[in-house]
């Protein structure tokens, strides 16, 4: 008798900002993305202090520089897409998504130029904290979109 078993690969995911999240709602929602996600990824968060732009970008670089994966660099120039198209961009690339989120000013272009691929997530400019609870959702419901559950509704 043959068996066959099918191997999901998980996601290992990092996401990379510029300042803490200080509002304590927003920080309970992004625990709970977070909690969520971690039932089948790995999800790493690394912060660092705001402070000028440029100087923002070296420290980012030399974070990234350090790591291997695919770099996504937030802006609100870079590509948009929707859901499923995101879901199913994620779950074609065989290694680490390291997410980077700008400060107050955004991203250095050194950071952009870095980075594998720029993404949107709206043409609208958002705070860091709320950028980061919307990746994180968006993170989520890609999974549950690959994982073929019911909570992406399309």
């Amino acid at each position: 008798m043959v068996s066959c078993s099918l191997t999901v690969m998980v996601m290992n995911i990092k996401i990379l900002s510029v300042g803490r999240v200080k509002d304590p709602d927003l920080r309970n929602k992004i625990s709970d993305y977070t909690a969520r996600i971690s039932r089948d990824a790995r999800i790493a968060f690394r912060e660092i202090k705001d402070s000028e732009v440029e100087t923002e970008g070296r420290k980012l670089i030399d974070i990234i520089n350090r790591e291997t994966g695919y770099v996504f660099a937030l802006s609100e120039e870079g590509a948009l897409c929707t859901s499923a198209a995101f879901a199913a961009h994620i779950g074609a690339i065989q290694q680490k998504l390291i997410f980077v989120i700008g400060g107050p000013c955004g991203l250095s272009p050194a950071v952009k130029k870095r980075a594998d691929e720029i993404l949107s997530l709206s043409r609208m400019t958002f705070s860091h904290e709320m950028v980061q609870l919307f990746l994180l959702e968006q993170l989520y419901r890609s999974i549950s979109i690959l994982r073929n559950r019911k909570y992406h509704k399309a």
